[in-house]
């Protein structure tokens, strides 16, 4: 039942991984861990022992699977094993933040569940075992489910919640039928464990009931039904991006948003509006792709590097902007590219060369109010065309790509470049072929169609399908690029946004919301550097003049972005964003999804660390009862070891506990409070009185009678707590007052 109960809400989290390998790993743990309690069980050992046992087979199985070889002998874990395992959960959580859902289970991530779910399955067991309190069991399962849940918004899915219920029903019958001790039978009268109910078919109704309710009513209450959910009050909060976040996630969840939020405003000298850059994706692996990494060892106060592969017989122009962050807690703060200046932000930030991207080392950009000179680049149609198009070693990482991606893509970009031979004319053509009305601009036809997010499967599917977002038609034109043998990365930050007014100082105004998050591809053009791309349609957005196909023909002009339609998708109203007091004063967890899986991670370990603690005063009690009936076996005076056991047991009760008292005389006030059983109670006292009162070594008594007078104290402890009521059989368990005010033998 166990087993049961923790892999059922393991298959939800199927929704967060793709593939089922990781799935077959972790239930090996889990059954593991419980087979080897259940087996020790058998043997008769003290309570304490199987968890022990299982918390064993927890590590060496984790060792095996996951670092054998820095084990002693494969299979006893070591100190370098264990450097292996922390920096496998380091992977792990560097994996899960850069990840986009379904995540691809990598080794990492798989050994992260083994030893979370080994860790819960000792948990249970120990609940319902050790503590016997199957019912809090249940709370396993229940963490277990809501992961996917408070990462990813989704459907709930009611049947597996159903199966669920009914093993965890299930559970709580069979540990009150046949009790929960898991000791070989004994007799009916002296048997152990949780009474059983005293109506069955009134139980079943009742837990039938519960679950019907808990299924059918979320779905007809008006704010608990699913619909209810697509927009939630994150909504109305501030974006996140966060060098441990994939900004890929936080991209698809700002631009599904219904009511969008004032994310920054900038005012300008440029002629028109300006892309704002926040970090690269560089990284194309056959995984999920990654942003770049940063380098914290170059501070920004030390200046701002010279944009890579700019010549200088390339025109450029200065541009002056201040930019003032309202609704956006960033590590990377939203620049134009390629920014040479940045001043006045608060805290410590660096720039990572090459890609000049700033990155906060011990703040973010919520609030801050900077000003930021960059570069208006205005190359001629002839210095394009005539770039060299071999790639320098520095940047063979902007071409690579596996061996194994979908032909799909390399054979669509080869038809659509088909009878250009310059790098520039292959970017040109790869651009219009986005934009000349083949593909739509769809936030939910990815989603709808299972290839949201960056990767090459998505790509793929997208160019088949010829509907997408920001991030798909960036993916594919950069992906097909470097089948080209075009140096390309993808850029993740905000297009120019709205115009709202200009000075007479020559400067223009902009409001950026949060639906108007945008990613584009830059290429690498030989003497000229970076420059971006548009191939995103259906946002109003007018390509850079360069970008165009009849840019030779206009190209002694400076180039120009046209900013008049430089607006989103048509959204709800901006005045309401603007407007809305609520927004920005709560923490959005659904824009945090690596935060919260390690958020849950380490309220994990709390809890399994605030229940061993609290499970420390049941274990050693339960250990001193064990040592006392084993040692009325041999002991000289068994009755009186017998009848201290019970003198404790009722001060765990909370039975008051005079010191000097006689036996006799406690037991008679405890038979008026309790129904004890006559004759166990009257033949443990007349052994008793007879071994405090006769001459030493009167008599020898044999094993037969010392196991007499254990079953007699077992009888009497099982009518004490027949009689007590669930909550003081949990007080006596978990907070045993005879620890600290310990009886004396009678």
């Amino acid at each position: 039942m166990l087993f049961l109960l923790l892999v059922l809400p393991l298959g939800g989290i199927g929704t967060l991984l793709s593939g089922d390998n990781w799935w077959w790993g972790t239930a090996f743990v889990t059954g593991v861990v419980l087979a080897v309690a259940a087996l020790t069980r058998l043997l008769r050992v003290p309570g304490i022992v199987p968890s022990l046992a299982a918390f064993v087979a927890w590590v060496v199985t984790i060792t095996v699977m996951f670092a054998p070889d820095e084990a002693l002998f494969g299979v006893l874990p070591s100190f370098d094993t264990l450097r292996t395992i922390r920096g496998g959960l380091a992977d792990a959580g560097a994996s899960i933040a850069v990840q986009s859902i379904p995540a691809d289970p990598v080794t990492s991530i798989v050994a992260l569940l083994g030893l979370s779910f080994g860790l819960l399955a000792l948990l249970a067991d120990a609940l319902v075992f050790a503590v016997r309190m199957p019912a809090l069991a249940g709370l396993v399962p229940l963490a277990i489910l809501s992961v996917p849940y408070a990462i990813h918004q989704q459907v709930f899915d009611t049947t597996l919640f159903a199966f669920i219920a009914a093993v965890y029903l299930l559970l709580l019958w069979l540990s009150s039928r046949f009790g929960v001790a898991a000791r070989l039978p004994e007799p009916p009268s002296i048997r152990g464990g949780i009474r059983a109910g005293r109506n069955g078919l009134r139980a079943v109704l009742s837990a039938v009931l519960a679950i019907a309710l808990a299924i059918v009513l979320p779905a007809v209450t008006p704010g608990l039904t699913p619909e209810s959910f697509h927009t939630p009050l994150a909504a109305q909060l501030p974006s996140v991006y966060s060098s441990g976040v994939d900004p890929t996630i936080q991209l698809s969840l700002d631009l599904r948003r219904s009511n969008p939020v004032l994310s920054l405003s900038y005012t300008t000298t440029a002629t028109s509006g300006l892309y704002l850059k926040l970090v690269n994706i560089d990284d194309f692996t056959d995984g999920a792709w990654q942003p770049e990494g940063t380098d914290a060892s170059h501070a920004l106060a030390a200046g701002v590097d010279a944009p890579d592969g700019l010549a200088s017989d390339v025109t450029t122009s200065n541009i002056a902007t201040s930019v003032q962050v309202s609704g956006l807690r960033s590590d990377w703060l939203p620049l134009p590219y390629p920014a040479t200046a940045v001043s006045g932000l608060t805290g410590d930030w660096s720039v990572t060369p090459g890609s000049l991207t700033v990155t906060s080392v011990d703040s973010n950009s919520d609030g801050q109010n900077y000003s930021a000179t960059s570069l208006a680049v205005q190359p001629t149609a002839a210095q394009l065309e005539s770039a060299d198009p071999t790639v320098p070693d520095a940047l063979s990482s902007f071409v690579a790509l596996p061996g194994d991606i979908s032909p799909f893509i390399r054979n669509t970009a080869r038809s659509v470049t088909a009878g250009v031979s310059s790098n520039y004319d292959k970017a040109v053509a790869l651009q219009k072929y986005f934009t000349s009305g083949a593909f739509t601009y769809s936030v939910t036809a990815p989603v709808e169609g299972h290839y949201d997010g960056g990767n090459f499967a998505a790509v793929a599917t997208f160019l088949s399908a010829k509907s997408g977002y920001c991030i798909h038609f960036a993916s594919a034109m950069a992906v097909m690029a470097r089948t080209l043998g075009i140096p390309a990365r993808i850029a993740i930050g905000y297009h120019p946004g709205n115009a709202k007014s200009a000075q007479t100082d020559g400067t223009t105004s902009y409001d950026v919301y949060s639906d108007q998050l945008h990613a584009w591809p830059e290429l690498w053009f030989a003497g000229i550097g970076w420059l971006s791309f548009e191939p995103t349609p259906g946002l109003g957005l007018v390509p850079p003049a360069y970008s165009l196909s009849n840019y030779a023909a206009v190209s002694a002009a400076a180039p120009t972005r046209d900013s008049a339609g430089s607006t989103a998708a048509p959204t709800t109203p901006k005045a309401k964003a603007l407007t809305d007091p609520t927004a920005g004063q709560v923490v959005d967890p659904q824009v945090q999804a690596a935060e919260q899986g390690r958020a849950w991670l380490i309220a994990l370990v709390v809890v399994l660390l605030v229940a061993l603690l609290a499970a420390i005063p049941a274990v050693v009690r339960r250990a001193r009862r064990w040592r006392r009936l084993r040692s009325m076996m041999r002991s000289e005076s068994p009755a009186t070891l017998g009848w201290a056991e019970v003198a404790d047991t009722l001060s765990d009760y909370r039975f008051e506990v005079v010191q000097g008292e006689t036996a006799r005389a406690f037991a008679g006030r405890v038979g008026n409070l309790y129904h004890m059983p006559a004759e166990p109670v009257a033949d443990l006292l007349r052994a008793a009185e007879l071994e405090q009162f006769a001459r030493a070594g009167a008599g020898t008594l044999s094993t037969e009678r010392r196991a007499e007078l254990v079953a007699d104290v077992r009888r009497i402890l099982t009518a004490v707590s027949a009689q007590a009521s669930t909550s003081d059989d949990r007080r006596a368990l978990l907070l045993p007052l005879s620890l600290w005010a310990r009886m004396r033998a009678f």
